[in-house]
Parts: structure tokens; sequence; C-alpha cells
């Protein structure tokens, strides 16, 4: 059997850079272009060292450990130990990951007889086995975009999972419980009382008030044409804010003015009566994990301290 190992070396070398990639990416870790591409040179060299009177060694685990732990020092360096075990067991498992993936995918499609046959052939001993290089050079990419993806999605949901909240609205004699996510960006206060603004679907309000009630509200402008249709308790506790988001058709915000909002979070419970509630007439999140954006300001102050008014 012929190869080729300049196209086995090249290919290498870029399965070896995006594995590097995707360990940054993981670790959320800055990274130089250059030395992961001296990474990724010095770990393709095991393609050229495997036809060496050394290539005995390289399939040896205690050397495999060596190498890897060299290729990790050239990409990301080192700090502290903590720092590198972190780069170098995500380098292992970004690799075990996409490695399997690709194997998984690849034998997905072979039959039980095409299984025994590619593990049995003298070829799968070297580097002719049953995975074509064609395959690799189109299934690797695959892969390697679907973990990012995962890994991505993953940090994304664990931040949301600690940024989340139970908020308790005390609304006109009503008790409204709903989830909410403490946005550290929220910067929204009322322009005259200064009081911070939380966000919540408008739909939450319905089953408490009625739907009718709430849309009036929504629909409420900044000339005031349409409060003859709202009730008086209503207006009393209604505010328009200044509020210019991608996606929305007017730059104001209707606000309504609650009773009291406590927020139990990590263990604590902060409850205040300084707050606003800006009405949002679309979902908030896009898998209902939530459906109201906590104001930073109202888990910031002390809990157990007196009620703010």
């Amino acid at each position: 059997m012929t190869l080729y190992l300049d196209v086995i070396w090249f290919l290498n070398l870029c399965i070896d850079y995006l594995l590097l990639t995707l360990t940054a990416i993981a670790l959320k870790r800055r990274f130089t272009q250059l030395r992961f591409i001296l990474s990724a040179l010095f770990a393709s060299m095991i393609v050229f060292l495997m036809f060496t009177p050394l290539g005995g060694w390289f399939y040896q685990p205690w050397m495999k450990a060596i190498y890897s732990i060299f290729i990790v020092l050239i990409a990301f360096g080192f700090k502290r130990w903590s720092y590198f075990f972190q780069s170098l067991f995500m380098f292992y498992f970004v690799t075990f990951m996409t490695g399997g993936g690709l194997f998984a995918l690849h034998y997905f499609w072979k039959t039980e007889v095409d299984f025994l046959e590619a593990v049995s052939s003298p070829a799968a001993a070297g580097f002719g086995s049953g995975i074509s290089w064609v395959f690799v050079v189109i299934g690797f990419p695959l892969v390697w975009f679907f973990s990012k993806h995962r890994i991505e999605t993953m940090e994304i949901k664990k931040i949301d999972y600690h940024q989340l909240a139970t908020v308790t609205i005390y609304l006109n004699g009503q008790i409204i419980k709903v989830r909410g996510l403490i946005d550290s960006g929220n910067k929204l206060h009322d322009p005259i009382s200064r009081a911070p603004v939380m966000i919540i679907e408008a739909s939450t309000l319905y089953e408490f008030f009625g739907e009718e009630t709430i849309s009036k509200i929504l629909t409420l402008d900044v000339y005031g044409d349409n409060e003859s249709d709202i009730q008086d308790e209503w207006l009393k506790r209604t505010k328009i804010i200044p509020y210019k988001v991608i996606g929305q058709s007017t730059p104001f915000l209707t606000a309504i003015k609650p009773e009291a909002v406590m927020v139990e979070h990590n263990g604590q419970v902060y409850e205040t009566k300084h707050v606003l509630i800006g009405l949002q007439d679309r979902a908030l999140s896009p898998d209902d994990s939530y459906r109201s954006i906590i104001h930073p300001q109202l888990v910031l102050r002390p809990p157990g301290t007196p009620v703010a008014n």
C-alpha cells in the first residue's frame, strides 16, 4: 500500500491546530496564532517520527503522555500548575470527544460485516485503516463544529443557571412569582425617581389582571392618547420610560410601580419598594428558562436591611 506522508502530515497538522483551538475555546483563553501553529507543527511531526528507529516508542502510553505535555506547553505556556493541568486535561477531553465522534459517525454507516473486516484487515494496524482519509477530511470539521457549538452552549447554560433567581412581585393585591435572569448589563433607571427598572414578559400578568387590561397598558403612549381606556388605579402606577433596543418599534417602555419586589438568589432574600417593572410584549428567553430580567441593583443591597421606599 502506498503512503503519502506529506498528505498525512498536512492533515495531521490541520487536525492538531483545530484541536488546540477547540481547547482554547472550551477554556475561554486567549491565544496567539504563532504559538498554536508551532504547537501544531510539533504535534504533527509524530507522523515522520513513526518511521524512524524511535517509532516504537511513540506507541507507548508514557511517550504519548510526554509528547502531549510538550504540545500543551508550546501552545499555552506555563503560568502555574493548575493552569497547566487545566490545559492538558481539556486537550485530552476535546481530542477524545472529537475522535470518538468521528469514529462513531464512520461506523454508523457501516454494517457489522464491514466493521469486522475493517478491524481484522492488516491495514487497520497502520495508517491505512478503515476510516478513509476523504471521510476524515469531511467528517472531522463537521464533528469539530458540532463540538464547538455544544461547548459554547454548555457554557451559556452554566452562566444562565448561576444568574437565575426567583422573583416575587406584589402588585395590586396579587402575588406573582417568576424566574428571572440577573443581567449585570441592565442599567435602566427611571430618569426622574432613579428607581431601577426590571423587565417582565407582559403575558405573565394576563392570568392575574386579564389580557385586555395589560394590552391597554402596553399601548399607553407618551402623549396619553388612550388614558381614558385605562382604570385610574393603573394610571397611577404607570410610567413611560425612555428605552430603545434593537427590534423595538418605539423608544419608550411602559413600566408599572409595584408595592414591592422580592428576589431570592443564592439563599439570600432581597426586598425593595424602590423599583419599577417594565412590560415587554415578547418572550425574553428562547427556552422559557426565565420570564423576567432583574436589575443588578436589586441584589446588591445587603439582605436583611429595611425595605427601601
